[in-house]
């Protein structure tokens, strides 16, 4: 599980936004491999919400879309960031993802979470309860079923999953398994992170807020006698290398949206009253009530603090916020693109970002 250590460079994943346009999304994938990067993260996502603003166009299938990904390209790893355990079942996620391994060559990685409500909240049948218990299931359904043979079927009776002699019959190529990388906030969530988890990866973090995450887990790993270096630490990351500050003030637009989305993130930057009057996303509808919320806590967040949670500007500055985030305990950087500066953005850390900290030095 290559991507697991925390030792070595830095790695640069990178995730364009460009629902639904499955043509696109595949050039700007094949792209980012010849450029250099090391992964590519695409987001999981059934249902949108009705707004011009924040995730305002149709969601294509991940599954279907990484499987033509792994098919195009050579070396880059691929992800999605992240699935849930609601909409799909863990053994079809553990079924997905060893297909997906195998059409890649070794490429796959999981990236898994509690589940977002806007994504599944119009289907009536399904239900979401104790989403950390779940979690915590149903990633003991995968890696059993990943591991389990036609001699050792797997079994498996929890809450909520359970396996009686389930056998796939199809391993992923990577061994013991592709790496996991959980996204979560709570100290339920860093508690599993810290348990079983290869990865964290948060979305919308600052460099201070990140490295309290950080320890947190390390805190929780070093509990259960598990070396904290063995979990990857990785963030997701709105950027715009330009300098145009037009352009940068469209991408803090959006990512005051996410900060209004992200309570616990507001309470530790001290926007404790923001936090209050605002929806966290794991809980959005996205109604009209909720864009009454969301948009009055996003108008109110200072500039100062939503271009604390962005890399932006030159080049050189773009490095500067990285190296805060390094030092943090950040070694993978999931950059996410808007569409229209997704080969702009490609282009400037191919030639000069990327290349800064290949070195040895850094």
């Amino acid at each position: 599980m290559q991507m697991a250590s925390r030792k070595g460079r830095i790695k640069f994943g990178f995730q364009g936004i460009s629902y639904p346009d499955v043509d696109a999304t595949l050039d700007w994938a094949r792209h980012a491999d010849e450029a250099g990067f090391d992964l590519v993260a695409m987001p999981d996502h059934l249902f949108h919400p009705r707004s011009e603003i924040f995730l305002s166009k149709a969601a294509w299938d991940v599954h279907a879309v990484l499987g033509a990904t792994a098919a195009t390209t050579r070396r880059i790893r691929m992800m999605p960031a992240v699935t849930d355990t609601v909409r799909r079942h863990p053994a079809t996620t553990a079924h997905f993802i060893a297909t997906l391994d195998r059409i890649s060559h070794g490429r796959a990685v999981l990236g898994i979470g509690a589940g977002e409500l806007f994504n599944f909240e119009p289907l009536g049948d399904v239900q979401w309860e104790r989403p950390v218990a779940r979690l915590r299931e149903a990633l003991g359904v995968i890696r059993a079923l990943w591991s389990a043979t036609k001699e050792q079927p797997a079994n498996l009776q929890g809450e909520i999953f359970s396996l009686n002699d389930a056998w796939l019959g199809l391993s992923p190529v990577q061994t013991p398994h592709p790496p996991i990388y959980i996204g979560g906030y709570g100290p339920k969530m860093k508690a599993l992170i810290a348990e079983a988890g290869d990865g964290w990866l948060p979305w919308l973090e600052t460099p201070e807020t990140y490295g309290r995450g950080s320890a947190q887990i390390s805190s929780e790993a070093a509990k259960l006698g598990r070396n904290p270096e063995e979990i990857d630490r990785a963030v997701e990351v709105f950027t715009a290398i330009t300098r145009d500050e037009a352009e940068i003030s469209r991408i803090a637009q959006r990512a005051s949206i996410g900060m209004s989305l992200r309570q616990d993130l507001l309470r530790q930057m001290g926007y404790d009253r923001l936090a209050e009057e605002s929806v966290d996303v794991l809980r959005a509808r996205f109604r009209e009530e909720d864009w009454s919320k969301i948009n009055s806590v996003a108008s109110r967040i200072p500039l100062e603090a939503v271009r604390s949670v962005i890399i932006s500007g030159t080049p050189d500055q773009a490095i500067g916020r990285i190296e805060e985030y390094r030092k943090a305990g950040v070694n993978t950087f999931v950059l996410i693109s808007p569409t229209d500066l997704i080969y702009q953005n490609m282009a400037a850390y191919r030639d000069e970002i990327i290349p800064y900290f290949a070195g040895p030095e850094r």
